[in-house]
C-alpha cells in the first residue's frame, strides 16, 4: 500500500494531532483457544475508546489477521504494506506497520478512516512467528521493545493475541500492563481463566520485572435469557463469585457481531444503537476510558 486515500492521516503524521494523555496503558486480550471473542473485543473496545477521544492502537499478532480485516485491511492483498512479519524479518520498523483503522474495506467507495484509531497489521505468514522468535536472544521481550518505541504516542494499546499460550502470547504478557481474559459463558470456558493465571505466574517466576496480571475478565456471547442456556446463568454466577471486582460488563450475544466483521466495520459504525455495541461502550468505560473533555 503506497498511497492512502484523501483524508487519511498516516502514523508518521500522528504527532501533529497533539500529545496524548499517555504513555499508553497496554492490555493483552488472552485465551488459550480461538473463538473466545478476543479479536471482537479488542477491536470494539479500541473503537469505543477512540470515539471517546483516546488515541488507540490495536496490535494484530494473529496469523488469521482478523483484527486487521475488521479494521478494513486484507494485509496479504496490500502490496508494499509492512506487517509484523516484516518486522520479524528485520526489513521494516514497527512504525511502518501502523495504519489508520477504517470504517469499511480499504479501497471501497465511501470508506473513511476512524478518528483516533490505528492498527499494526498482521500477516498470514505470522504462523511462523513462534519458530522465528524461538531462536532470538531475549525472545520474550521482542514485542515489549516494539511497543516502547510508540507507547508515548498513544493513550491505549490493545494486543490481540492468537488462541494459544505460546511464545507470542508470552511476549504479549511481558509487554502489557494488564491481561484481560476473554471467555464465553460455560464451565469449560471459565476453567481457561485458571490456566491463564498459571501461565502469568510461570512467566513472572521465570522473567524478572514482568508486572502484568489478570486484571479483568470479560464474558462475551452471553445469552440474553435463561431459556437460551441455563449453564450460562450458573457459570455467570460462578464467575462473579470467583472474580468479583475483576468482572467487566458482559457482552450480549448478537448476530450483528459477525455481520459487522463481514462488512469490515466496527460495531459503533455498523450498528450504532445495538445491544452489543452498547455493551462494548460499557466495557470501555469500566476500563477507565470515558469520554474525554475537549
Amino acid at each position: 500500500m503506497t498511497t492512502l486515500p484523501p483524508g487519511f492521516i498516516p502514523f508518521s503524521e500522528v504527532l501533529a494531532l497533539g500529545a496524548p494523555a499517555g504513555p499508553a496503558r497496554v492490555f493483552a486480550m488472552v485465551n488459550q483457544s480461538g473463538g473466545a471473542g478476543k479479536t471482537t473485543s479488542a477491536v470494539n473496545i479500541a473503537a469505543s475508546a477512540a470515539e471517546y477521544g483516546w488515541r488507540t492502537l490495536i496490535v494484530d499478532g494473529d496469523a488469521q489477521c482478523d483484527a486487521s480485516v475488521a479494521c478494513g485491511y486484507e494485509p496479504d492483498q496490500l502490496e508494499g504494506q509492512a506487517t509484523l512479519y516484516d518486522v520479524l524479518l528485520g526489513v521494516a520498523s514497527f512504525e511502518d506497520t501502523i495504519v489508520p483503522a477504517l470504517a469499511g474495506p480499504f479501497g471501497a467507495k465511501g470508506t473513511v478512516a476512524i478518528e483516533n484509531l490505528y492498527i499494526a497489521l498482521a500477516s498470514s505468514e505470522l504462523e511462523d512467528a513462534e519458530q522465528m522468535l524461538a531462536t532470538r536472544v531475549g525472545r520474550e521481550f521482542w514485542l515489549q521493545g516494539l511497543l516502547e518505541s510508540v507507547r508515548g504516542q498513544f493513550d491505549l494499546i490493545i494486543i490481540d493475541c492468537p488462541g494459544n499460550l505460546g511464545l507470542y502470547v508470552v511476549n504479549a504478557i511481558v509487554a502489557c500492563d494488564e491481561v484481560i481474559g476473554c471467555v464465553k459463558p460455560g464451565w469449560k470456558e471459565l476453567r481457561a481463566l485458571t490456566r491463564i493465571e498459571l501461565k502469568i505466574e510461570e512467566i513472572q517466576r521465570a522473567l524478572a520485572g514482568v508486572k502484568a496480571f489478570l486484571s479483568k475478565v470479560l464474558v462475551v456471547d452471553a445469552p440474553t435469557s435463561r431459556s437460551q442456556g441455563a449453564v450460562y446463568d450458573d457459570s455467570k454466577k460462578s464467575a462473579a463469585s470467583t472474580y468479583k471486582d475483576q468482572m467487566l460488563p458482559m457482552v450480549r450475544r448478537s448476530p450483528r457481531i459477525p455481520e459487522a466483521y463481514a462488512a469490515q466495520k466496527v460495531l459503533r459504525v455498523f450498528d450504532r444503537t445495538g445491544e452489543a455495541t452498547q455493551d462494548y461502550y460499557d466495557v470501555t468505560k469500566a476500563l477507565g476510558f470515558k469520554r474525554r473533555k475537549k
